[in-house]
């Protein structure tokens, strides 16, 4: 294939919804794989930082999540929303990290950042909260809604999806997450 080929059949994947990339992702098409990878690389990488607040952690689960795309193509249906799966893969794998117990829930980093956030406004009268303290207030179902709906745009029924929840129980979860993080910006 020459180059001018090949930059018109990426110009033809980049005009694809991400479901017709997958299914020509299925048939072996790797331009498929690019243009995925491209669109969700950065996304799928900043909700495991979110999550997990380890680097490290993330980038070896932001590998995984590839991976495991590429392991489950055959499994995905063309019905499907491409972008509940992806995610849905990604969290799971958050999950099972969670449940080995290999690290803990949003640490807060040690050294000047642990030292502000503990800190006080200058005049010493009220004690400021970080919104990481915040957040890791919340329980992890509410954070992983949360993070799914405000930081990666997944609607309701998304992330019921990825979550294996109800809309309702996810519109239930976000209220409450928003909630506790609103009482805790009005006690600081």
């Amino acid at each position: 294939m020459g180059i001018a080929s090949y930059y018109k059949v990426e110009a033809a994947c980049s005009s694809l919804s991400d479901e017709e990339l997958m299914i020509r992702y299925q048939g072996g098409d790797e331009t498929a794989f690019e243009e995925i990878y491209g669109r969700y690389g950065k996304k799928i990488y900043g909700f495991l930082m979110r999550r997990l607040t380890n680097p490290d952690t993330s980038a070896e689960l932001f590998q995984e999540t590839f991976l495991r795309l590429h392991r489950g193509r055959d499994l995905y249906k063309p019905e499907m929303l491409f972008k509940p799966w992806l995610y849905t893969i990604a969290n799971n794998l958050i999950r099972d990290r969670f449940k080995a117990k290999e690290l803990k829930i949003a640490e807060l980093p040690g050294g000047e950042d642990a030292e502000y956030a503990n800190g006080a406004i200058p005049d010493g009268s009220h004690t400021l909260l970080s919104f990481k303290e915040a957040f890791t207030s919340l329980t992890e179902d509410q954070r992983e809604a949360l993070t799914l709906s405000r930081f990666q745009g997944l609607g309701y029924e998304q992330i019921g999806t990825v979550m294996g929840r109800s809309t309702e129980a996810v519109n239930q979860l976000i209220q409450r997450a928003l909630r506790q993080l609103r009482k805790y910006a009005d006690e600081s």
